[in-house]
């Protein structure tokens, strides 16, 4: 006969499962316990409090690529690696963060601009989470692209930031430079247009302008970037 000790050795057995499931299932979303934030965004723990806010570094890139203009301003945003990224998670201990595209000077449709650049910005409670999202940001785009598009990095083991450029077939003209500088992470993306019945020496061209921008880019910006941020 199934006494009352039986049926409550079986539900323990079934909660644990639940509980061990749903744990496995927090992990694959999130980087940390909400109370873990909750800790790190405050004193004597928080050391993003006299950063200043993720929007002013954002319009920083003006000063970084001077030839474009402000085709969408600085707004605040979530961060998170969402379908078709590989690693599908929010980003735990973010303070804020915040996204600006700029673009060629002109009268284009949205998708006739011949320069654009994206740059978002994120800035962590702590160096340790900016750091943890640019390792985990590198492991992403060695994978593909945040929109699925294959790509190589181009970057270097002695270089600061990851540099990846998408594959010529996928997508080229497209370039991408991520990394952190203390508690604030970036990635920056640089995309020339590219047309219909460009032949292959076309789009290794594109692709390595789009190379060489980010690069410059991302360099001017971090390095104003750092004269922002406390000593």
């Amino acid at each position: 006969m199934i006494q009352g000790v039986h049926v409550l050795a079986v539900s323990a057995i079934v909660l644990a499962a639940l509980s061990v499931r749903a744990t496995e299932l927090y992990t694959t979303r999130y980087q940390s316990l909400p109370v873990q934030d909750w800790l790190e965004s405050r004193p004597p723990l928080a050391q993003s409090t006299p950063v200043p806010a993720a929007t002013d570094l954002a319009r920083g890139l003006v000063r970084a690529l001077p030839v474009l203009v402000i085709r969408s301003d600085a707004e605040t945003y979530l961060p998170t690696f969402a379908p078709p990224a590989f690693f599908q998670r929010t980003v735990g201990g973010v303070r804020d963060a915040a996204r600006i595209e700029l673009g060629s000077p002109g009268d284009f449709k949205p998708g006739e601009v011949p320069v654009r650049a994206r740059l978002d910005v994120i800035v962590f409670n702590r160096t340790q989470r900016a750091a943890g999202w640019a390792e985990l940001m590198a492991r992403e785009m060695d994978i593909k692209d945040l929109d699925g598009l294959a790509q190589a990095r181009t970057s270097g083991p002695d270089d600061a930031d990851g540099v990846w450029v998408i594959a010529p077939r996928a997508g080229a003209g497209v370039a991408t430079v991520a990394g952190h500088r203390a508690t604030v992470g970036f990635a920056l993306q640089v995309a020339y247009l590219r047309r219909e019945g460009d032949d292959p020496a076309r789009l290794a061209d594109l692709s390595s302008r789009a190379e060489a921008a980010v690069r410059q880019a991302a360099a001017d910006w971090s390095g104003w970037l750092v004269q922002q941020l406390p000593a």
